[in-house]
């Protein structure tokens, strides 16, 4: 007896969608792209209208005979690969090379839950020729890009490189930064930082004025040719550093200005496929291909949306959901009035897809997958529960505190901030590239009055170089 035929891209899917459908569907997988153009050959006929050559891969013959038998079986052919342009363009190929002589349709979810599933094969559709178009065109540019600069990168380039329509720019991107850390003029600077004491307790600070001129910071100096942007500033060494904090510690020191000013810190859009990655690697510690794959393997197994995604909307399950998981977990000061919905800044971003979020209409507690899950999948997934949490929170309001302390010609800056309400800094912070590129403002100062008379513990004085511009991470 005959059974309709479901086809996805991994092996790995084939256990989760069986779990929701019935005995009647025969499920397979193509492992992937099954077809390619050939490796040695431009495989682009551009004189022809970009007419195409391709050919099954040689890890793929064993699938496309495997795939051409079970067909034989089918009453029905089904296409489930991934929804973006990548599985479009594989559910062309499989169609291409098997050539079916039964009813075709194409099955798309953005998640794999038995709801998920059910809905879209209720809504199956034909093969996207504009998504096979898009992501062919996308093959052809590494082609037409990369395949000249692949022999120069093979001869060059240890271990050999090929390169494509993101490597090739990408190259020149890290080479034209290379030759502008190659111009760099180290200099030397040095800093005095002071702890300042009332009844409260401790300020701590650091010089930034003396008289009208500024201290030079690693900021002051140009990083091509070494020299100051401004030529008043001052540039302590470490002698006139040392000198100066034994001349003016004993002084006498006032608080000379004292700024407070509310703000408010907006909560971050749930997260994209390049969001994901860069907190991964900043929170996680993880390389971005092993985000993806971690990622990849939640969605399989039905913990979370499609991870390939350039949109930050919402569904209204998923909102839903968030704010039913907030008022329980948090309270309903927690919530606002009316649900937030994002919007993508990437003017062609894929706004049929989700953004990244926990999958289903009820969210599954970090804590309750402990035992399910592997130590990267528990780390991801609650990264990816709290982000879309924290998108549907309250914004945080926050005080921020800058104070100057001076003996009339010496300025002391002393910066703070105070959480007022956390809102959605509750669930989640964002994590930073870099120590240095954090919030400077985490301190609590003490209270402290304008006029009010400080006592200088001690001052110490430090020293520091200047550094190229980054490479990239």
């Amino acid at each position: 007896m005959k059974s309709p035929l479901i086809i996805v891209e991994s092996p790995s899917k084939i256990k989760t969608l069986k779990k929701f459908l019935d005995n009647k569907y025969t499920v397979e997988a193509s492992v992937g792209h099954i077809r390619d153009l050939p490796k040695s050959q431009l495989g682009i006929e551009i004189d022809k209208e970009f007419a195409a050559e391709y050919h099954v891969s040689p890890d793929s013959k064993k699938t496309v005979q495997k795939l051409k038998t079970a067909l034989k079986s089918a009453d029905e052919l089904i296409i489930a690969t991934d929804p973006d342009r990548e599985g479009e363009a594989i559910a062309w190929h499989i169609v291409d090379e098997l050539k079916p002589k039964i009813p075709t349709k194409r099955l798309v979810f953005n998640e794999i839950t038995k709801t998920a599933i059910l809905d879209a094969l209720n809504h199956t559709r034909n093969i996207d020729s504009n998504l096979v178009d898009a992501q062919e065109t996308r093959r052809f540019l590494d082609r037409l890009f990369g395949f000249m600069v692949s022999k120069t990168m093979w001869t060059n380039m240890k271990g050999g490189v090929s390169a494509g329509r993101v490597q090739s720019p990408a190259i020149k991107i890290l080479v034209d930064r290379e030759k502008e850390r190659t111009q760099f003029k180290q200099n030397e600077y040095w800093s005095l930082s002071g702890e300042f004491k009332n009844n409260e307790g401790i300020i701590n600070s650091k010089l930034i004025k003396i008289g009208t001129n500024k201290i030079a910071t690693g900021k002051s100096f140009d990083k091509k040719t070494g020299k100051l942007f401004d030529d008043k500033d001052i540039v302590l060494n470490e002698k006139t550093a040392n000198e100066l904090a034994k001349k003016i510690q004993n002084d006498d020191w006032q608080v000379d200005k004292l700024e407070t000013k509310p703000s408010t810190q907006k909560p971050y859009p749930p997260f994209i496929t390049s969001t994901l990655q860069q907190e991964g690697i900043r929170q996680l510690r993880m390389s971005a291909q092993n985000v993806m794959r971690v990622a990849q393997s939640l969605y399989e197994n039905g913990y979370i949306t499609y991870m390939r995604t350039d949109s930050v909307h919402l569904s209204s399950e998923a909102i839903t959901a968030s704010r039913n998981e907030i008022k329980a977990l948090y309270g309903k000061q927690y919530l606002p009035t009316s649900a937030i919905q994002y919007k993508s800044k990437v003017k062609n971003a894929q706004e049929a897809h989700e953004a990244i979020r926990p999958a289903g209409s009820k969210f599954k507690h970090p804590d309750n997958l402990k035992t399910k899950l592997s130590d990267y999948e528990l780390k991801l997934y609650t990264l990816i529960w709290k982000r879309t949490l924290a998108s549907q929170m309250k914004s945080a309001k926050i005080e921020r505190t800058t104070l100057w302390i001076t003996n009339q010609e010496h300025i002391f800056e002393a910066k703070g901030k105070v959480v007022v309400f956390p809102g959605f800094l509750k669930v989640y912070v964002e994590g930073a590239d870099n120590k240095r590129d954090k919030d400077d403002n985490e301190t609590i100062l003490p209270e402290v009055k304008i006029n009010e008379k400080l006592k200088c513990v001690q001052l110490e004085s430090k020293q520091h170089l200047t550094k190229p511009i980054n490479r990239f991470t």
